[in-house]
């Protein structure tokens, strides 16, 4: 494991569940407890982003009970990709207006592209779009997705 602050929230594996309302309708937003107050972030300084939308944008709808099966299956598989061996963590779970976006720290990108190619996949290949970027103290989890819940 890279670091033992994130280490000990990723073993805990505590999770808090947050249902609100905003513009674009309904939001569930599940994300890991503790991690607003995480001080050292060294060794997760890289932000991944995974959406996979599931209906149109500005539908402001959550997913069916056939998309959230096919979700979940997904999210099963990328937790235990990531999570196993401390390479990445799913921080935070956001479902808003048609999609599902997944918040992951890593310092290794291009590991993670290549787990998620390497998970087990259903007929057709998972829907997702990435996106990474630099984010050493974790301003958009902290800023932008669990500033909805403060």
């Amino acid at each position: 494991m890279k670091n033992p602050e994130v280490t000990r929230i990723l073993n805990a594996d505590r999770w808090v569940l947050a249902r609100g309302e905003l513009d674009v309708g309904p939001y569930l937003l599940r994300f890991r407890e503790g991690l607003s107050s995480v001080a050292d972030t060294s060794g997760y300084t890289r932000l991944l982003t995974i959406v996979w939308p599931y209906d149109d944008e500005g539908s402001g709808t959550l997913p069916s009970p056939s998309d959230l099966a096919a979700l979940e299956q997904f999210e099963d598989g990328l937790c235990n990709a990531f999570e196993q061996d401390g390479h990445a963590i799913v921080t935070a779970v956001l479902t808003l207006d048609g999609a599902r976006q997944w918040v992951v720290y890593a310092d290794d990108i291009s590991g993670c592209g290549h787990r998620i190619a390497s998970m087990p996949q259903n007929e057709d290949p998972y829907p997702i779009e990435l996106h990474a970027r630099d984010d050493p103290e974790w301003t958009y989890l902290r800023d932008q997705i669990l500033s909805v819940v403060d």
